[in-house]
């Protein structure tokens, strides 16, 4: 039953791909002998596709973050630096998970919590904590290549127990 349902489908695709190439003004069949009808036709197009695809999703989406923001810590206190760690609420009932921050981070070996939007630093990552003369606190993320990559981010007090 597959096997007669892909048959079928193989045959309208060529009807499909030999009336394109007459109304192209190649009615001559002209596909059948460069191997564009058919399946090796269908294989090429996908291959392409999927490397058109591939090429989109691999190019940077920001090029901004290519640039290092290390000359924006001049000036800056530097409040932590290191390891940082995701805090995600626990589902055991006592927190309020509604009110819990967004990307919520946590240096790993200090009592310094802070968030920052979503997307930034994952599970883990490394990264610096300033704030500027306005008291505007900044999280400066450690990206591949060693580059800083400057984030907005928003004090918050560390839970207990974490």
């Amino acid at each position: 039953m597959h096997a007669a349902r892909e048959a079928g489908a193989q045959k309208a695709y060529e009807r499909k791909a030999r009336v394109r190439t007459q109304r192209a003004g190649q009615g001559n069949d002209r596909t059948a002998r460069i191997g564009h009808g058919g399946a090796t036709g269908f294989i090429r197009r996908a291959a392409i596709a999927t490397l058109a695809l591939l090429a989109v999703l691999l190019a940077p989406v920001r090029p901004a973050l290519a640039l290092d923001d290390i000359a924006n810590l001049k000036g800056m206190g530097v409040v932590a630096a290191g390891q940082v760690k995701r805090l995600d609420c626990p589902m055991s009932g006592r927190f309020d998970c509604n009110s819990w921050p967004t990307n919520f981070l946590k240096f790993e070996y200090e009592n310094i919590c802070f968030a920052v939007d979503p997307g930034v630093c994952g599970a883990y990552c490394k990264g610096i904590l300033a704030t500027d003369k306005g008291k505007t606190v900044y999280f400066f993320e450690s990206q591949p290549g060693g580059d800083l990559a400057q984030r907005r981010a928003r004090g918050y007090e560390c839970p207990p127990g974490f």
